[in-house]
Formats: structure tokens, sequence, C-alpha cells
């Protein structure tokens, strides 16, 4: 209860004023958004070198995720 007296007073806690913040310079939200995508394509080459079967599963998924993301796009 910050700035606040007794409740019998008739005051009541008060929040206080918020400042506006600058935005931070030092954030690359690009940078982020490419390491996470390439990350997620090593674990996804890794994933198909180690394991040679997931290969007709992966490709059955990426053809409906491109046709997916062809008719949204489309839209």
């Amino acid at each position: 209860m910050s700035g606040g007296k007794a409740y019998r007073h008739g005051y009541y806690a008060t929040l206080p004023h918020t400042r506006v913040e600058p935005a931070s310079a030092g954030i690359d939200f690009d940078g982020i958004l490419i390491v996470i995508v390439a990350s997620l394509l090593i674990v996804f080459v890794t994933a198909l070198a180690t394991d040679p079967s997931l290969l007709a599963t992966a490709q059955q998924w990426l053809k409906a995720m491109l046709s997916d993301l062809g008719l949204l796009l489309r839209r």
C-alpha cells in the first residue's frame, strides 16, 4: 500500500505514477528469429540423418505445411 494512510481517515492506497520507458536499442528481433529458425533446421536435419525412416513422414508433413501456407497466402 504505497502512499496510503489509514482507511478510517478516508485516505486510500494509490498506485505510483508510471513513467514511459524508452525502448531498448540493443534488442534485435530479426537476429533472434534467424537463430530460432536455424536451430530448428539443424534439429530437423539431424533427426533425418539419424533415422532415415522419418524421411517419408517428413515429406508428407512438409508438403501439407507448404500447401496450407500457400492457401493462407492466397487469401
